[in-house]
Formats: C-alpha cells, structure tokens, sequence
C-alpha cells in the first residue's frame, strides 16, 4: 500500500509483528501436534496390554512391568511440560543470589556421580581454582546443568567431561563433552526445540528447558560435535572474579 514517509516506520513495525505472529502460531500448531503424538503413543501401550490381562492373552507381570513403565514416562512428560509452561509465563519468578560457582557445578557432579556410575560412566572434571561467583536462581540452574549432563551420560561410551574456565574476566565458560557417536549434523539446530524429534526416535523437553533458564540466566547454550562425541557450550555472565 502507498503510504506517505512518516508511516513507512509503522507499516514496516506492522508487517514485522505480522511475521514473528504467523511464525509463533505455525511454532505452537507444531509444539501440540508433537505433544499430543507424543502422548498417543504410551496411553495405547497401556491400553492395549491392559486389555490384554483382561482378556488373559497377556503374562500378567510382564504386562503391568510395561504399563508401569509408559506411567513413569507420561508423568515425567507431564511435569517437564508443566515446567517449561511455568517457565513461558511471568508467574514464574526467578529468586536471583549470589551464588558460588564451584559450590554449585561440584553439588550438580555430586547428584550426577550415581547416575553415572549406574551407567559406568567416568565423570571427569577440571577444577576452577579461581573464585567466580554468579547471579543466579539455584534451583533452575541446576536442574539446567543436570540435564545437559544427563544427555552427555546418556549417550557417551566411557567418558563425560565438565570444563569450565573464565572468559575476560566477565564471563564463565562450561563446557560439557562426552565420547559418544555424537549429534547428528542435520540435527544439530533443532535439538533445543521443544519435542523435536531426531532420526533415532528420541524425543523430550530436557534441553528445550535448560535453553529456556540459561536465557533467563542472560547466558547462552550451542551444541556441536567434536572428532569424539558432542559437545555442549554454556556461557553465563560472571557477577565477581577473584584471582587465587
């Protein structure tokens, strides 16, 4: 539409709000269909082998071994969607302190360290020496860290190695690397999104959140893959540093 000059900047605010809207609805059409698979799919296993100890077609212990099992996967389905809603809202308040960084990645390792050992996992870490403290909310940092080390567990072959060091005096660094096949490369800017989906059939909301409280943290989170497995980049800004 022609438009005198002094409406050129609102037109153009309007069309770029009209984007960034039609995007955010294809985005939320695509996050429900994905939701609602994703939910299909255990509600017919237990279906189905419920129907089978009524029916007495079914080894009653194996059946209710597996109706249990897809239980546990819909109620932690279920609560990672709960918390990642919380997370997209505003009723969700963060509660910031001061927080020691080396108190808090060696309290992730200590709840990480049975976890691995369960899965004879090494779990290799370089120490910071130097005091480096942050602002942050404990809780969701945390559960953050503990899901990208989760992840690493989960796929490496022996090894998982938390790396942190100081970036010009302002910023932490963690890297966190394990020894597995790795990500695949097609997959590589999709593994943040929500129920995304990759060619081994592995979905959840694990990564989507820690993306979701990194943000909030003012951080930022890259994946990529290294000769020897994945590799998970997070940077946080640093309140204090102190040389030791």
């Amino acid at each position: 539409m022609p438009v005198d000059a002094e409406l050129q900047e609102l037109v153009n605010s309007i069309n770029i709000m009209s984007e960034k809207l039609e995007s955010y609805d294809k985005a939320q059409k695509t996050f429900f269909q994905n939701a609602s698979h994703e939910f299909r799919t255990p509600l017919m296993s237990i279906q189905s082998y419920a129907e089978g100890i009524k029916y007495e077609v079914v080894d009653k212990n194996t059946a209710a071994d597996i109706i249990i099992d897809e239980t546990k996967r819909m109620t932690h389905l279920v609560e990672d969607l709960l918390y990642l809603s919380r997370l997209d809202t505003i009723e969700e308040n963060y509660r910031f302190s001061d927080l020691d960084f080396r108190d808090f990645i060696n309290t992730c390792l200590e709840r990480m360290y049975g976890i691995a050992s369960k899965s004879g996992i090494t779990l290799e870490v370089q120490n910071i020496n130097d005091a480096v403290l942050i602002y942050a909310d404990e809780d969701k940092l945390f559960r953050a860290f503990t899901n990208i080390i989760g992840n690493c567990i989960r796929y490496a072959n022996n090894t998982v190695s938390i790396i942190p060091k100081i970036i010009d005096f302002s910023k932490i660094e963690i890297v966190i690397r394990d020894d597995g096949p790795g990500i695949d490369s097609n997959e590589l800017p999709n593994i943040f999104e929500r129920f995304y989906k990759g060619k081994k059939g592995n979905v959840g909301l694990g990564l989507a959140i820690s993306k979701n409280i990194i943000e909030k943290h003012n951080g930022k989170i890259t994946a990529r893959n290294s000769e020897s497995g994945a590799v998970f980049t997070i940077v946080l800004p640093a309140k204090q540093y102190q040389k030791l």
